[in-house]
């Protein structure tokens, strides 16, 4: 059959094995979508002040915590993950990220403690830290979506008109034999598109607390209306509120930032900064929470 041959079918999702151990393509993407993501956080925090250590701190106590909650999300509506009999092979399933199955919605607020964790050790202010990291985790989904693509997962409805039968409107999911709606890649698109929307906002906007609540406001917009699309089973047979969630998240966003919005307006306050965006001296600036630099060497 030709179309089994259409090679967004033909992805092997082993990228390689060292003896028994497979290594999974997916697994590959999403270390590189969170190392993508932490050398973009590093660009604009370097610009207020944050340095390098800082991020490394924060890295190894927010993406450990992130997997963490976003696997417990993943398989804790899942019963098949625990059998009557569990065993270490369960056990080992359970925990298998490398194989797939994170949940972002979980997963953020998980990376968002590790970051509040931090803060408290550091005395940092956490809206102004969330301000220059969360957009970027927008940025990073979009990317490791092309773990699921490897996967074939995240598709919609099938696609039986051949005219339409191509990527990126298509991918062919070998175990249903057809064409279905790349979602997956609908997804990175409004991802990255949106992370673009906010770091222009951004440039202009001073408002504490903005950079986390329009994260809110789109990712939880992007899945509401991805799942309108959503075809693949994985969802709505085991937790089917996930779209009424996502709605609720996104509109409390929205809500909560018009309103400080508003706020600051009545209080006078300038809030928005046209041609060349907001001043330097006008930014948040982390400096004063760092560590006492390092004294030379035999000084």
């Amino acid at each position: 059959m030709l179309a089994a041959a259409h090679w967004t079918g033909n992805v092997d999702p082993v990228a390689f094995t060292i003896g028994d151990l497979e290594i999974a393509w997916y697994g590959i993407i999403i270390t590189c979508a969170m190392l993508i993501g932490l050398v973009v956080a590093m660009l604009r925090g370097k610009k207020q002040g944050l340095v390098v250590d800082d991020f490394v701190e924060i890295f190894l106590l927010a993406i450990p915590l992130a997997i963490i909650g976003a696997r417990i999300g993943y398989v804790m509506v899942r019963p098949e993950y625990f059998p009557s009999d569990f065993t270490w092979d369960d056990f080992v399933r359970v925990i298998a990220v490398w194989d797939g199955g994170l949940t972002i919605m979980t997963g953020v607020p998980f990376g968002i403690l590790g970051g509040a964790i931090w803060c408290k050790i550091r005395k940092v202010n956490l809206l102004d830290l969330a301000d220059v990291i969360v957009p970027v985790i927008l940025l990073s989904q979009g990317i490791g979506r092309w773990g699921n693509f490897c996967n074939q997962e995240i598709f919609g409805a099938e696609i039986t008109n051949p005219a339409l039968q191509w990527f990126p409107m298509a991918v062919y999911i070998n175990r249903l034999g057809g064409f279905y709606q790349a979602l997956f890649f609908y997804e990175m698109v409004l991802d990255i598109a949106f992370f673009a929307a906010m770091m222009i906002i951004q440039r202009h906007l001073k408002l504490r607390g903005s950079g986390l609540l329009m994260y809110a406001f789109s990712y939880g917009l992007i899945r509401f209306i991805m799942e309108f699309f959503r075809d693949d089973g994985d969802i709505y047979e085991v937790f089917n509120y996930n779209q009424l969630i996502c709605a609720l998240v996104a509109v409390a966003a929205a809500v909560i930032l018009i309103v400080l919005i508003v706020k600051k307006l009545k209080k006078g306050e300038k809030i928005w900064y046209g041609k060349g965006g907001i001043p330097p001296e006008e930014k948040v600036h982390f400096a004063p929470y760092h560590r006492p630099e390092k004294k030379a060497a035999g000084k």
